[in-house]
């Protein structure tokens, strides 16, 4: 029966049989009330409801966990979106749903914490309730569901059904074996709230490392005639610190770039001990820009800062920085508009500098291709407004680096000097900043930097954030040690549907502003001006066109002027993601005539009827010539779960017009990937063969030595499970406990871990976000009466180190409670009791009673419990057991006899 139904029902039983005020009456009305107050919130255990899913008159599970409450109905995108395979990934840490739809891969993005929807380039308000976040999931109501996903919802409560119309091919639709699979779906029962099970990692003071590895060789035409190379990284503890280091080689397999990082982070400010750090870095890091002078630079030093790990705030510009491992290339998405894009790493790493984004909510995405046919998408939220931190709030940044050295230096072994000028010259900068009020935030920084190809100069700023009218703005300025000023004015708003961002510079005596992108080669500016817009064209009420516009000019000391300009668009299409854009420059120099030049790009990307993913791109040139640079094509195909196709096309139209043709076959093995690759290009009959083999070496803390896994484990969190029936419930591995096999526990591609006989399982390359979560289950543990922690565990990540999750199994009993009342020689079950299991072992489990008096409480340890009241609502009612309750639930666990409980009203 409905809950609702069986409230509704509850109360008028119990208003029918009441004769007298002070008992039944009592309780007939206020439980009711309680009721609703018990329900606030909207996915109380209370309200869930099983419920059968319909896809276009086929249904696809009848047991989808969905809550049914006074605010709404609220369904589990992450089960549902499994169900129908589609792409939206719930992250409950960042209160965030992304993903993409369609072949076209319309992006996705639900932010709680901001408070907006923003799909295929639309940006909507969030409207309150509409997303909650469970223990194990994202629930959604209904109307956003239909926003995220290209259904129409209908929910029948009579029947217990709910009906989806697909409106535009879903990726279950175009897989039609897996769709028969899931016909047969059951739901596992984990709909339920739980809490989430946390787990303690600390950093070691030393732990063996991970290692991610991918070796390449091959034959070609051209010298060397049999190239090899190699990238490797590793991670894990050491010094209570996460140490990560990368080794990449030439063609030659000599060694040629190295860097390593010690790492300490902590949310509550805890990294460094006391002193309110939430991240400190030794090594090769990257040093904090300035609002003027000194950019954020590499080289081997230290950083630390108090800022939020979770909190981004900008104004204007950042840099993106990840790792690129071998044959990977990326593209750096902003608002839904292609950006830019990276295929060559340098030193292992992509970096996206100067990135512009625009006032409020900047939605990132760094999309990285693999050679193997690998997707993965990585997506941060960019809060930018004026800077303002809350009132008292303060906030610290340094650095202090040998600017563009690294702590093992390879090149210098290689030329024995420095090659150009500032490198290796000493680089400290810190920025402060205070939350004077809500709404004036101060600022400053210092710093010692050497601009390229001048001395080193000492600069310190300060400056003012706030907000005028409605639009943020920012005031700073500048003074170096060799009488150079500078003076800048940022505002950042809406104006008349355009988001805007508009930035002046003035500039005095040789004053050299990195910062400014194009003022980072030294040369010394007079003024520097920008404007940036953002907006969408809507040409139809279906399709949105996000827009963006970059306009540059700079004045140098030296007269030269520069204009720079920069147009992006992109949108789906026909199930076809497009992008499009041109880039202009016009260069006037102090002596001779200015020179011009516009280049355009055009990109397009689809997942063809789910099976083939295709990208295409075009290079060409208007000004001062017009003409095709070159043109690409790559398109990816899963022949099966293990296999994959990838099949190139490259065309130059400029110098000697090479054609190049790639072929790659790719075998995804349980504990590597292995591609063969083949290339020819004509006219000059290049050619080349290579095999690609990457692979990650793991060691178990629980036994078992080093092993092989899939890539990702260095670079990411891992955990290593240990599953066993706990006898004694003391949480620990005990002599004589027998390990529990079966045990499942979900890898970050969806795969399944499963614990061996041993209990043993071991998860890799989780991510190195502030929080991880594996989820298990114990669908196909081989025991009866049992119960795990909560499935869904969560820990702290670090890079190459294993967490290692202790998962004590327990018999577990269950108990039926019948709550009654005397009337006269009769007993009457009373609804809406508030009850609460209490254990001598400490548990606490709380129910309210059904209908008919009666309430099952489940999954009990071993041991006594008594039965108590709910304080308030006993008090409120006069409300007493007429004799104490308590039940013992055996040691083997299973049903425990049914308890009769009396109460009475004084």
């Amino acid at each position: 029966m409905p809950p609702k139904a069986a409230a509704l029902l509850s109360v008028l039983f119990a208003f029918a049989s009441s004769s007298t005020r002070g008992q039944a009456a009592g309780l007939s009305v206020e439980p009711s009330s309680e009721l609703f107050e018990a329900t606030d919130d909207p996915i109380n255990d209370n309200d869930l409801l099983l419920v059968e899913v319909i896809l276009d008159r086929l249904s696809i599970t009848d047991s989808l966990g969905v809550y049914a409450s006074g605010q709404g109905l609220y369904i589990p995108v992450g089960e549902l979106s499994r169900l129908l395979d589609a792409d939206l990934n719930p992250q409950l840490g960042e209160r965030r749903i992304i993903g993409t739809i369609g072949e076209a891969r319309r992006s996705i993005l639900a932010d709680m914490a901001h408070g907006i929807v923003r799909v295929d380039g639309t940006t909507l308000l969030l409207l309150p309730g509409d997303m909650v976040i469970g223990a194990n999931d994202i629930y959604v109501r209904p109307a956003l569901l239909e926003k995220l996903l290209p259904v129409r919802l209908r929910f029948d409560e009579q029947s217990l059904r709910m009906e989806l119309t697909a409106l535009e091919p879903l990726p279950i639709q175009s897989r039609l074996d897996r769709l028969k699979r899931l016909r047969g779906l059951q739901s596992d029962g984990s709909a339920s709230r739980e809490d989430v099970y946390k787990v303690r990692s600390p950093p070691a003071l030393l732990s063996l490392p991970s290692f991610d590895v991918s070796l390449e060789a091959g034959a070609q035409e051209r010298t060397p005639r049999y190239p090899y190379r190699y990238d490797v990284r590793a991670g894990g503890d050491l010094l209570f610190s996460n140490f990560q280091g990368y080794v990449g080689s030439d063609n030659k397999g000599k060694p040629a770039t190295a860097r390593v990082l010690l790492e300490r982070r902590d949310a509550n400010g805890k990294a460094l001990g006391p002193l309110g750090l939430t991240r400190f870095s030794a090594g090769d890091i990257f040093t904090p820009p300035l609002a003027l002078g000194a950019r954020s630079l590499a080289g081997r030093g230290v950083a630390f800062s108090t800022a939020p790990l979770t909190q981004t705030t900008s104004f204007g510009r950042i840099d993106l920085r990840g790792e690129l491992p071998l044959g990977y290339d990326v593209e750096l998405y902003v608002n839904d508009v292609l950006r830019s894009g990276q295929s060559t790493p340098v030193q292992g790493r992509y970096e996206f500098r100067d990135v512009p984004l625009t006032r409020g909510i900047n939605i990132i995405r760094i999309i990285a291709y693999g050679p193997r046919g690998e997707r993965t998408e990585d997506v941060r939220v960019v809060n930018v407004g004026g800077g303002q931190l809350e009132k008292g709030q303060f906030v610290v940044d340094f650095g202090a680096a040998q600017q563009e050295k690294t702590v093992i230096d390879l090149s210098a072994k290689e030329s024995g000097m420095i090659t150009s000028p500032g490198v290796g010259d000493l680089r400290v900068a810190a920025n402060i900043a205070y939350g004077l009020s809500e709404g004036v935030t101060l600022s400053g920084g210092i710093a010692t930097y050497s601009p390229t190809g001048l001395d080193k100069r000492i600069v310190a700023t300060t400056g003012v954030r706030t907000s005028i009218r409605g639009m943020a703005t920012q005031v700073d300025v500048a003074h170096d040690d060799q009488g150079g000023t500078a003076a800048a004015v940022a505002l950042a708003g809406q104006l008349g549907g355009f988001s805007t961002v508009v930035r002046h510079s003035e500039y005095r005596k040789a004053f050299v502003d990195e910062t400014v992108p194009r003022g980072g080669d030294g040369r010394a500016l007079t003024r520097s001006s920008e404007i940036d817009l953002d907006w969408a064209l809507r040409p139809t009420e279906r399709i949105s066109i996000p827009m963006s516009m970059r306009v540059s000019r700079d004045q140098y000391a030296s007269g030269d002027v520069s204009l720079n300009g920069l147009f992006r668009a992109s949108s789906a299409l026909g199930g076809v993601y497009v992008s499009a854009g041109f880039d202009f420059e016009r260069f006037d120099p102090a002596t001779g005539g200015p020179r011009n030049r516009i280049a355009g790009v055009f990109s397009a990307s689809s997942f063809a009827a789910f099976q083939w993913q295709l990208r295409a791109s075009l290079d060409y040139g208007l000004v001062p010539k017009a003409e095709l640079r070159s043109f690409a094509l790559t398109a990816d195909r899963d022949l099966s779960e293990t296999t994959a196709l990838r099949v190139g096309l490259g065309q130059s139209f400029q110098d000697e017009k090479d054609t190049t043709l790639q072929l790659s076959a790719i075998k995804r093995l349980p504990f590597a990937d292995l591609s063969l690759d083949g290339q020819y290009s004509r006219p000059n009959h290049d050619w080349r063969i290579g095999i690609q083999l990457a692979f990650s070496l793991v060691n178990n803390p629980l036994g078992g030595g080093y092993s092989a896994r899939r890539p990702g484990a260095a670079s990411g969190g891992n955990a290593a499970i240990r599953a066993w029936l706990d006898d004694n419930g003391n949480g620990r591995f005990d002599t004589g406990e027998e390990p529990v096999a079966g045990v499942v526990a979900k890898g970050p591609q969806g795969e399944e871990i499963v614990t061996d006989a041993k209990g043993r399982a071991l998860v890799t390359g989780l991510g190195y976000n502030t929080v991880a979560q594996v989820q298990t289950n114990l669908d196909n543990v081989q025991l009866d009466n049992v119960a795990g922690p909560p499935s869904i565990v969560e820990f702290n990540p670090r890079a190459g180190s294993v967490a290692v999750i202790n998962y004590p199994i327990q018999a577990k009993g269950e108990v039926m409670v019948t709550i009654s009342i005397r009337r006269g020689e009769r007993k009457t079950g009373l609804s809406a009791v508030m009850l609460r299991a209490v254990g001598d072992n400490g548990e606490t489990h709380d129910g309210l009673t059904e209908y008919d008096g009666s309430f099952l409480f489940d999954a009990l340890r071993p041991g006594r419990y008594r039965l108590e009241l709910d304080q308030s609502q006993a008090k409120r009612l006069n409300m007493r057991f007429e004799a104490p309750a308590e039940f013992i639930i055996p040691a083997q666990g299973g049903p425990a006899p049914d308890v009769q409980a009396m109460v009475r009203f004084d």
